[in-house]
């Protein structure tokens, strides 16, 4: 059960954040034996969002007079995946002690910080997108349409 829970909340994450963070393929839970390879998986999350930030930066063709929303903007895609990244080590560690009961308040945790750091991403996202110009919107909008598409399980893959 544990892994299940995992594989849906990250295939949650993934199907919100699509566009922000060009979500990962969901891995089954690690156990505590595989926690060392964590630092790993960290490592590799932030590289993925380090590269969707360049790709998006590229797309969108950020300028100079654009750019300190953009670093705000990114500053918080970062936050985020370091949090899910340690809070997902924080269960790991202690998901096989835990009762069934703790289980279910720990993914209930999980995934109300998960919509605090939505609520925050689009936010910052907000005051960026208020100043692209016309190209620029139009482009993020279709991207975050593309990627929403490429999330959804209803559809077939691409």
């Amino acid at each position: 059960m544990p892994n299940l829970i995992r594989a849906s909340l990250l295939a949650g994450c993934a199907a919100l954040l699509a566009p922000a963070t060009m979500a990962q393929p969901v891995r089954p839970a690690a156990t505590t034996a595989e926690a060392p390879a964590a630092t790993g998986a960290h490592h590799a999350s932030v590289r993925h969002v380090d590269q969707r930030i360049a790709e998006l930066h590229a797309k969108l063709a950020i300028t100079p007079e654009q750019q300190p929303q953009w670093d705000r903007f990114t500053k918080v895609m970062r936050d985020n995946a370091t949090a899910m990244d340690t809070r997902f080590q924080r269960r790991r560690q202690t998901l096989l002690t835990m009762s069934a009961a703790e289980n279910m308040q720990s993914y209930a945790h999980l995934v109300v910080e998960h919509g605090q750091d939505v609520q925050r991403l689009s936010a910052a996202f907000d005051t960026l997108y208020a100043g692209l110009s016309a190209l620029q919107q139009r482009t993020a909008d279709q991207n975050f349409r593309d990627d929403a598409h490429r999330g959804d399980p209803t559809r077939g893959s691409r």
